[in-house]
């Protein structure tokens, strides 16, 4: 005899139907307040701690050990209002009372009135067949005032109207005039220039109002410990949006630590002290340590902003120390490096840049010629991200950002090697009509990297293995293992694209199913890629607990059109993190 198992489809085709035909429910008489209150109805209805004595009394305060009926009644009529029951029955048996809650209301459907084009408020999910309750009511209403200051208007005016007995939620709206940035009004702060607060804005003067934009300059101030809390309040003028930003300091001093683990470094741990506020153009100074069971690092960061106090311009001079152990190569280097760097922001994206020296030391152990190997180079870094991309940092659903890093480094300038190495690398996400919750997330991501180096024996020998390049693991390809491929002695080329498509609230508590197609090729040239090449569909969970994210794949890892010499590198891979994105 065959068994076969219920998938999920099975089982909520089986829950509707029995749904359609189940009986209902007989209302069943329970008890809420001894000799008091009663409640007749087809499933419990619970109260909270505070709402009880408003309903019970409480023996220990003797103006409220006797409630009276009618107070009894007008309480009991308003806690079933939050919970979705407009219509309730009372019947009163002797000194006490029974309710009859009747049917709950549920929304059958939502709509805006007074819209502006600019506002879609069709993209609203998960509003259908909800409990209709005040609550419910001020978060459409105040979701459809946040679409309205999200596309230039400042000064919405919403009102959220429902009908109990159709279900129908109504909100009107008076979006006012759009208006576009006139001016930015900021507090003093105490030992610190109130016009260093400029660095952080995500918006632009004279450009279309947009109060994502203003809480994204928020969380960039709030995030680098400058200042503990800070945001905008607007007014609308004739020529413009006036900005006010209200400021809270606190101590210039940040300390954060962080845990997290994964089945590639095990037990993670991150922490990080900084001042923040040195000098009236708030420069800063900052210690970080990473640790895992295979990599542990030491950076000394400051930024010094020597120039007009709004300027972005600044130096970045950095010590860092890094220890780093994988099955294929083992070494400790030390870098000094003093950058100049700077950023600007556009209306919709921003572009961050830093560039100068870097002195840098590799003593390597294993993956290549074991010794002390120097480089003075020239470094680089440009990055270029979308605003909704950063603001969405925490819950990835929409947006970009492209990044270039690379450093030079010849012989006859204090090095020991003549070499180049450069990597590109990005990510784009697309939240399916654009629904707010998303409903489908489709992101790609990927990277094309390089070592330009003469490739004579003596030089391939002592190339250090941070100038090499592996795949395999959660962050590239996620069917083998980490930095599995090519082979202990490295690749001087690698490329891997990931595509995803993540289900996202389509299961309640934040589970998200996702399935992912990661493929790869790599080279032993500079941009010179060799067979075979490396793919590996797999799927996965995502888990947005209370406490962090939890994330969790498996991958089969397949190769086609060549031979590595590995036979053992096509296999399942399974992996497991807290804390990590897509």
């Amino acid at each position: 005899m065959r068994v076969r198992r219920l998938t999920a489809v099975t089982v909520a085709a089986l829950t509707t139907v029995w749904a359609f035909v189940a009986p209902a429910a007989e209302p069943v008489l329970r008890e809420v307040c001894p000799g008091k209150l009663w409640i007749e109805s087809e499933r419990p209805i619970s109260f909270t701690g505070m709402e009880r004595p408003f309903l019970c009394g409480d023996p220990e305060t003797p103006a409220w050990r006797e409630i009276p009926p009618a107070q009894v009644r007008f309480h009991l009529s308003t806690f079933l209002e939050g919970r979705g029951y407009f219509r309730p029955g009372f019947e009163e048996r002797g000194d006490g009372l029974i309710a009859r809650p009747g049917p709950r209301t549920r929304v059958s459907g939502f709509r805006v009135e007074g819209a502006p084009p600019e506002l879609d408020w069709r993209r609203r999910r998960r509003v259908k067949n909800r409990v209709l309750s005040p609550k419910f009511l001020n978060d459409i209403e105040g979701w459809v005032r946040h679409e309205a200051k999200s596309r230039g208007y400042p000064c919405p005016v919403a009102k959220g109207r429902a009908n109990v007995e159709t279900g129908e939620i109504v909100v009107d709206l008076a979006p006012g005039p759009r208006q576009r940035i006139e001016s930015v009004q900021v507090e003093e702060i105490p030992g610190m220039d109130a016009r260093v607060l400029r660095r952080f804005d995500a918006f632009r003067t004279g450009a279309w109002y947009n109060e994502d934009y203003l809480l994204l300059s928020s969380d960039r101030a709030e995030d680098s410990g400058l200042v503990q809390n800070t945001y905008f309040e607007a007014d609308c003028g004739a020529d413009g949006a006036v900005l006010r930003q209200k400021t809270f300091a606190g101590k210039p001093r940040l300390l954060r630590v962080g845990v997290g683990a994964d089945t590639e470094e095990y037990a993670i741990v991150k922490a990080s002290w900084k001042h923040t506020r040195l000098g009236r153009n708030a420069s800063n100074f900052e210690v970080a340590a990473y640790a895992s069971y295979k990599r542990q690092q030491l950076d000394l960061t400051s930024e010094l902003y020597l120039f007009a106090p709004e300027s972005r311009w600044h130096l970045l001079p950095t010590l860092s120390f890094a220890h780093e152990r994988e099955s294929d190569f083992h070494f400790i280097s030390g870098s000094a490096k003093l950058l100049a760097a700077t950023s600007w922001d556009r209306q919709d994206s921003g572009l961050r840049f830093a560039a100068g020296p870097d002195l840098n030391y590799v003593d390597t152990f294993r993956g290549a010629q074991p010794g002390l190997t120097r480089f003075l180079s020239l470094e680089y870094e440009v990055e270029w991200m979308s605003h909704y991309y950063e603001w969405f940092r925490n819950d990835p659903r929409t947006g970009f950002y492209l990044r270039a890093t690379g450093n030079f480094a010849n012989k006859n300038l204090l090095s020991e090697l003549t070499a180049q190495r450069f990597r590109i690398d990005g990510q784009y996400l697309y939240n399916f009509k654009n629904l707010d919750p998303p409903w489908l997330i489709f992101g790609v991501r990927g990277a094309l990297m390089g070592t330009f180096v003469d490739r004579t024996p003596q030089n391939l020998a002592k190339l250090p293995p941070n100038y090499k390049f592996y795949l395999g693991g959660s962050a590239d390809l996620r069917g083998f293992g980490r930095k599995e491929l090519p082979d202990p002695d490295g690749a001087l080329s690698a490329a891997f694209a990931s595509f995803e498509l993540r289900f996202a609230n389509w299961i309640p508590y934040g589970v998200q199913p996702f399935l992912f197609f990661d493929a790869g090729i790599m080279g032993d040239q500079a941009f010179r890629f060799q067979l075979p090449f490396y793919y590996s569909p797999g799927f996965g969970i995502r888990y947005d607990s209370p406490i962090g994210v939890f994330r969790t794949t498996l991958a089969r890892g397949f190769k086609a059109g060549g031979d590595d010499g590995n036979p053992d590198n096509t296999h399942f891979q399974f992996f497991i993190s807290y804390g990590e994105e897509f």
